[in-house]
């Protein structure tokens, strides 16, 4: 789907196939969606949704409001969906917005948001991640989208504090260079521009940092990938031998049976893929 092309209408309700069409992709189910613009596979956008029925009981009447990440069973860690909500505070990006009250089918669409803060709080017994979301103004041919959803509160400010791990980026950036930006699993190379020679690629720690999992930011726990299987290992819906290196995907028959790319001056450790095998991969 291309972004230039998407209309909603904020307060506009829309069942599952109208939004199916619109976006030009199925729903997952999951709370928050992990999606590419056709224009520019780099540009990613999220998706999210809430329910009054949900186990969370998000807040989402105000300007401002807060949003439980997904995970519901023990603690939530900061991999998949929760972990690129989480860097859109500091790296903003497009995320639509969508609420369905207990007992409707349709969902209505409530505009962009902003992430202003990631924290981790107690809920039930257990450590989850809690946004606080800032509702965007959407101006389209002179129409002013806040007005449209004149029902929605007047943005509030609050004070939080917020944790985040700091990553050791040059050393990335150097393991990026050694494999010229080529993906470790499709061998792809990204561009960042037409005409450009400079490489994209993004760099997953195998063994999530953070808790639960409390993976090292080390060379030995990094690979270099492309957007696309950046996100199905942060989906679980690859796994890779810690011995042969050999590639099983759960539904992309390109690469499945495939084997890793590793170079000889990259020491992967593998008890790092042995760990995603166990505690990440979900299928």
């Amino acid at each position: 789907m291309r972004l230039a092309d998407l209309e909603l209408e904020p307060g506009a309700a829309y069942e599952a196939a109208e939004l199916r069409e619109a976006f030009d992709r199925r729903m997952t189910g999951r709370g928050i969606e992990i999606c590419y613009d056709d224009d520019d596979r780099r540009q990613r956008y999220l998706r999210l949704f809430s329910t009054d029925a949900g186990p969370y009981e998000d807040d989402v009447t105000g300007g401002q409001f807060t949003y439980v990440g997904e995970g519901q069973n023990g603690d939530q860690t900061l991999t998949g969906g929760n972990r690129y909500l989480a860097n859109a505070a500091e790296s903003p990006l497009p995320i639509f917005f969508f609420h369905r009250g207990e007992g409707e089918s349709a969902w209505e669409y409530q505009g962009q948001v902003d992430v202003l803060a990631c924290d981790e709080v107690e809920y039930g017994g257990r450590t989850v991640y809690q946004f606080t979301l800032q509702r965007r103004s959407e101006k389209r041919e002179g129409i002013d989208r806040e007005e449209a959803a004149s029902d929605l509160d007047a943005p509030e400010r609050v004070e939080t504090t917020r944790t985040r791990i700091v990553r050791n980026t040059p050393l990335a950036t150097a393991l990026k260079r050694r494999y010229d930006f080529a993906c470790q699993v499709c061998g792809e190379t990204r561009r960042r521009g037409a005409g450009e020679d400079d490489g994209y690629a993004e760099a997953h720690h195998v063994r999530p940092l953070g808790r639960p999992h409390d993976g090292p930011d080390a060379e030995s726990n990094l690979l270099v990938l492309c957007p696309n299987h950046h996100a199905d290992f942060d989906y679980g819906t690859v796994a890779v031998d810690p011995e042969s290196y050999r590639i099983a995907h759960a539904y992309d028959a390109a690469v499945d049976g495939e084997t890793l790319f590793v170079r000889g001056d990259h020491a992967l450790d593998a008890r790092f893929l042995d760990y995603h095998n166990r505690e990440v991969a979900d299928f």
